[in-house]
């Protein structure tokens, strides 16, 4: 009961006041400071099919006073170093799913909640090759695994932020629903934190996703995918490059990716 009545009392009190919490690379996305974000990801693999994939992404968000506004992303993938046909998939350029969606920010002091809710559209690039592209470049951005279908999708998540002193926490509980019900519906809980020293960030960052519902045919039979990502972010007041380098840590998944890299710029407004 104590700790429903803390909840309540921080909940209650935030404000539209948008609280400094450095981005991670790896989880979603989502404050209340309005931004745009431009990240490139490398995923090396082991072959089949590929050696190497590319992934490009645009992204932003706007957020009025009270803490109402809207997000967007869009990602394009590049796959390297196929054999190509007739026994592997050829190396392809593919666009993804495009997502949109409204968030809403609850911000305090030291505690804020982002509320988002939106849809993946079905944008991607038609094609088996372009398909297993965006699958396995992927690997940066686990959380976002739903842009790589070709379904719609709506997305539904909350995250807790945390910034006290210099340390920082993030969680994400996602749900994303697949509306053609051609493949999986995807549970996601990441978390990750670090020390933010003014001028850098330090974080570390794990992201937990879960399969359930229809076969995927990429997915196979894996019930479970984890991350693990480290990523050092240059904290100035309007212009955040950030470097990030990971791994999967579940066994299904290191089969095909040996580790990824990912970095870019994110602007604040």
């Amino acid at each position: 009961m104590r700790g429903l009545i803390t909840f309540i009392l921080l909940f209650g009190s935030a404000t539209a006041y948008a609280q400094r919490a450095p981005d991670l690379a790896t989880l979603d996305r989502g404050d209340g400071i309005t931004k745009l974000g431009l990240d490139l990801g490398f995923s090396s693999l082991s072959k089949p099919p590929y050696s190497a994939a590319l992934r490009f992404e645009l992204w932003g968000q706007y957020v009025t006073d009270s803490g109402i506004g809207f997000y967007g992303a869009l990602p394009l993938s590049r796959s390297f170093g196929s054999d190509g046909p007739p026994l592997q998939p050829d190396n392809a350029t593919s666009l993804s799913n495009l997502d949109l969606g409204g968030l809403f920010v609850r911000s305090g002091e030291s505690m804020s909640w982002v509320f988002r809710g939106g849809v993946a559209l079905p944008t991607a690039t038609g094609g088996a090759d372009e398909a297993a592209t965006r699958y396995y470049a992927t690997a940066p951005r686990l959380t976002d695994i739903v842009l790589a279908s070709n379904d719609w999708y709506v997305r539904l998540a909350v995250s807790p932020l945390i910034h006290i002193n210099r340390m920082f926490l993030r969680a994400d509980l996602g749900f994303d629903i697949d509306v053609d019900g051609n493949e999986y519906h995807y549970l996601r809980f990441n978390v990750g934190g670090g020390i933010d020293l003014k001028t850098v960030a330090l974080s570390l960052e794990l992201v937990n996703t879960a399969t359930f519902g229809a076969p995927n045919t990429f997915v196979r039979d894996e019930d479970f995918f984890h991350a693990l990502a480290f990523t050092v972010r240059f904290m100035g007041e309007r212009f955040q490059p950030f470097l990030s380098v990971g791994l999967p840590i579940d066994e299904y998944r290191r089969d095909s990716v040996r580790f990824f890299l990912s970095g870019g710029l994110v602007v604040a407004f």
